[in-house]
Order: structure tokens, then C-alpha cells, then sequence
């Protein structure tokens, strides 16, 4: 799996457990919808640290929390360099 892709998938397990909407964490993290949006579909490959923050901290997660996974130190998880 990417990297991008599991960031991505964590974060919306993130929201639907904490029961916000799209627009609601949106709004929250004073984030544009069309941001959120390309990090979901996976349109951007590059998901800037500060965006990631600034989500992890609208949803009441620290970057420690969020890293913890044991996918991030899985060898099946590959980095896109293109």
C-alpha cells in the first residue's frame, strides 16, 4: 500500500469514528473541502505536514497516536516517488 493511500484511509477512520461530517472537519480545520477532498481520492501524492497537523489536531489525535500504527513500519508500505 502507499503511503498517501493509508494516510488517507486512517484519517476517514478517523472522522467516521468521531462522527463528523466531510464539511464539518472541514470548517473545523479551516481546510478548503477541495484539500481534503484531493488527500481522500488520492489526487495529491504530497500531503503537506502542516495540512496533516492541522487535521490530527481537529480530530483530537496526536501525530504520536496517528504514527503508532504498525503499518507505518510494515514493509508493505511503499513511498510514491513519481
Amino acid at each position: 500500500m502507499l503511503l498517501n493511500e493509508f494516510i488517507a484511509q486512517k484519517l476517514e477512520t478517523l472522522r467516521k469514528e468521531r462522527k463528523l461530517g466531510v464539511y464539518t472537519l472541514c470548517n473545523k480545520a479551516a481546510i478548503s473541502y477541495e484539500t481534503y477532498r484531493s488527500i481522500r481520492k488520492n489526487r495529491n501524492k504530497d500531503i503537506y505536514l502542516r495540512t496533516l497537523l492541522i487535521l490530527l489536531k481537529t480530530l483530537d489525535v496526536t501525530p504520536q497516536e496517528f504514527f503508532s500504527d504498525p503499518m507505518f513500519s510494515s514493509d508493505e508500505l511503499e513511498i510514491d516517488f513519481k
